[in-house]
């Protein structure tokens, strides 16, 4: 995405006091989350397996928004491309 088109689609690069901590918190989430399957999976049976579904599909979901928003962020702070107006 150029940059005339991002001023254009009024998207901004959200700020580094704000990304850090929630990129922390959501890596913090995601491996409470990697825990939690690999607990349910030891407990076994039919609820142990139903929970440990359950950690596998939050921990998926909240991994691939993470690096959703990660590229974002990575694509927003993208010099300028050459000849490109501002």
């Amino acid at each position: 995405m150029s940059s005339a088109e991002r001023l254009s689609t009024g998207l901004r690069r959200r700020s580094l006091w704000l990304t850090t901590p929630l990129y922390g918190g959501m890596l913090a989430i995601l491996v409470l989350d990697v825990w939690a399957t690999a607990f349910w999976i030891r407990v076994g049976g039919s609820l142990g397996s139903l929970l440990a579904l359950s950690a596998v599909v939050a921990a998926l979901v909240l991994g691939v928004l993470l690096l959703i928003d990660a590229r974002r962020q990575w694509l927003l702070s993208a010099p300028p491309e050459p000849g490109a107006v501002e």
